[in-house]
């Protein structure tokens, strides 16, 4: 048979709060659980199922059997809380430290790809002069006539931004 006092036994020995087991069942905390906390209360083995599941217990838990009902625990002493805390202390450092550490990537990978553009633009400067000190003419493409299909880049046969204008 349904032992609806195991939930209130569940909540108090795992810390867990009404509402919380009331947004898991309904997706809403502010729905009553009357229907599953009353004496003589008979959940349908879909709502066990989701009980068990938020407990993280087997569905036989939920059932009263010939054994005496375990005492509640008081589980959050002021050193479990203390030890709760620290723990969720130092996953927000490491989060935060993973973040910075991702951030300082993709600084240093901009960077990277301006000074490659950089280096490009003295290369190609350094072409340039070449070919003029050697009277050599290369033609020029109309955009239309461009080798790298439209858009490819993201621009339409026009010239990006951000590079020095030609002299």
């Amino acid at each position: 048979m349904y032992n609806p006092e195991m939930i209130t036994i569940l909540l108090g020995q795992q810390g867990k709060r009404v509402k919380d087991l009331a947004k898991y069942l309904s997706g809403n905390e502010r729905q009553p659980l009357s229907n599953i906390t009353k004496e003589g209360a008979n959940p349908t083995a879909e709502t066990l199922e989701k009980i068990a599941d938020f407990f993280l217990v087997s569905i036989d838990t939920l059932f009263i059997r010939n054994e005496k009902l375990p005492e509640v625990e008081q589980v959050w002493t002021f050193d479990k809380r203390a030890e709760y805390y620290e723990r969720a202390v130092v996953a927000k450092d490491r989060l935060i430290q993973a973040l910075e550490f991702d951030r300082k990537i993709q600084t240093d990978m901009v960077e990277m790809q301006r000074e490659r553009i950089m280096n490009l633009e003295d290369e190609i400067r350094e072409m340039r002069d070449l070919l003029h000190a050697n009277n050599i003419k290369v033609p020029r493409h109309k955009p239309t006539e461009h080798p790298i299909p439209k858009d490819a880049f993201g621009w339409e046969g026009e010239r990006p931004t951000g590079f020095k204008e030609d002299k």
